[in-house]
């Protein structure tokens, strides 16, 4: 039952790739939600806040982009350890995208490259293979 939550986030991504975007997305809201409440902000809840985020930037329905900041900054402000690189990486990420949909070039250049220059740095395949899609 622990990880039924970031099961959900990733069935509903699936959900989404098939264009179901408007059902997917209350599930991912729920299932993130759930995992804070869990106390897995930090664990699994960093894969999945990625999840709804990159989701709801896509959907670009009203408020989607406030609520995709929203999920971004409570990430951020989740207490932590200096130095958690795996919020870090997937925050640049966020950020980058968050960046682009408000039109922001220059912010979106700044998070691209930082994103990239940290996964290369931390040699995260995946995560490199993303920033340089972004590119």
């Amino acid at each position: 039952m622990a990880e039924l939550p970031i099961v959900n986030v990733y069935l509903a991504r699936e959900m989404a790739r098939r264009g179901d975007r408007d059902d997917a997305t209350p599930l991912m809201r729920t299932a993130v939600d759930d995992l804070v409440r869990q106390g897995q902000l930090l664990g699994w809840g960093v894969p999945a806040t990625g999840v709804l985020v990159e989701t709801l930037l896509d959907r670009g329905a009203e408020g989607d982009v406030a609520e995709a900041e929203a999920a971004i900054e409570r990430l951020a402000a989740a207490p932590a350890d200096p130095g958690l690189v795996i919020r870090d990486i997937w925050l640049l990420r966020l950020r980058a995208l968050l960046a682009r949909a408000h039109g922001d070039d220059a912010g979106y250049r700044d998070y691209r490259d930082r994103y990239r220059d940290m996964a290369k740095m931390l040699d995260f395949e995946g995560h490199i293979a993303w920033a340089e899609a972004m590119s």
